[in-house]
């Protein structure tokens, strides 16, 4: 399979360091338009080894050629990277967004004009991954994978289309349980992005504005706006037929946060390094779907505009 990775990010170099392993020379790097090409770089794996990666950087035709295309850009970045990629690409090829956050899917649907023999795929990933500088980067932790269809329309997207495109979606999970297991599929994603989106609602605005580490989160000053928050998100949820556990949510943050503890959130980081965070697509999210659903999200609403200040602040 080729395939062609967007995105020279912490996670795009991750995705690149461990994929190509795997697939040699069938894997290329396409870095967004706002980002440096480097034609190499250094990857700390989690055991503390260094590995020399050449970069084949992607051009027009790896695009035309690509099976799969993984976007591994911020979300905001999202609707720009597919509508630069998507008229070179295969009648066929698998298109993945490996973003935090949620609502680029509804961007892509209003402004992007996708085909339907193009299957959607989300890639959620915990893996941790650190840019020491713009040719070096650190696992610094082993996480898993979650990956599934995305729903655009529900008549038409429920299913593979083809016979074609199962099958390559079966060889895309095969490679990356050879580089980056575990891997799962699930026929019902969504249920996973709002689990992942939950925990993003508290750990990335709380560090980013109190700039802590992720383990202080469960520090006892934090608990009662934790709870508002995750109260917040399962009523949001529900509105639109997901339905979340409120227990398991808090369990599930404060093992991530414990399991993390040390880790600098992705928003905290974008923050510190005055650089636009993925806010608008986690608790600005929240938001923006309790107004259309009339319910209030003070909370919620709250940590959104706190780091859009923080953001306006830097730039």
């Amino acid at each position: 399979m080729n395939i062609v990775i967007v995105g020279q990010g912490a996670i795009g170099l991750l995705c690149y360091a461990h994929i190509s392993q795997v697939t040699a020379k069938q894997t290329s790097l396409l870095s967004s338009a706002n980002q440096h090409e480097n034609t190499n770089f250094t990857f700390t794996d989690h055991h503390n080894h260094e590995h020399n990666f050449a970069i084949n950087n992607a051009e027009v035709n790896e695009l035309k050629q690509a099976d799969v295309i993984v976007y591994c850009v911020k979300s905001y970045q999202v609707c720009q990277a597919v509508k630069e990629t998507q008229p070179f690409l295969k009648a066929n090829a698998l298109m993945v967004l490996a973003h935090n956050g949620m609502g680029c899917v509804e961007e892509l649907a209003s402004k992007v004009d996708l085909n339907i023999t193009q299957p959607l795929l989300a890639m959620l990933m915990t893996h941790g991954s650190k840019k020491l500088s713009s040719s070096h980067i650190e696992h610094t932790g082993v996480g898993v994978i979650d990956i599934g269809l995305v729903d655009i329309d529900l008549a038409e997207r429920g299913t593979l289309a083809t016979s074609q495109a199962e099958n390559r979606v079966q060889q895309l999970l095969s490679i990356l349980t050879s580089a980056m297991p575990p891997v799962h599929w699930h026929n019902n994603i969504q249920q996973k992005q709002w689990l992942k989106l939950a925990v993003n609602c508290v750990i990335n605005p709380i560090t980013a504005i109190n700039n802590i580490d992720n383990g202080q989160v469960n520090s006892a000053q934090y608990k009662p706006l934790i709870e508002k928050v995750m109260t917040e998100v399962v009523t949001v949820a529900k509105s639109v037929g997901v339905l979340l556990k409120f227990d398991e949510l808090i369990t599930t943050v404060l093992t991530v946060a414990d399991a993390t503890a040390k880790n600098c959130s992705s928003m905290r980081a974008d923050v510190l390094a005055n650089k636009t965070t993925e806010i608008d697509y986690i608790n600005g999210y929240i938001h923006n779907l309790g107004k259309q659903n009339g319910i209030a999200t003070p909370e919620n609403t709250q940590l959104w505009q706190t780091v859009k200040a923080l953001e306006a602040l830097s730039h």
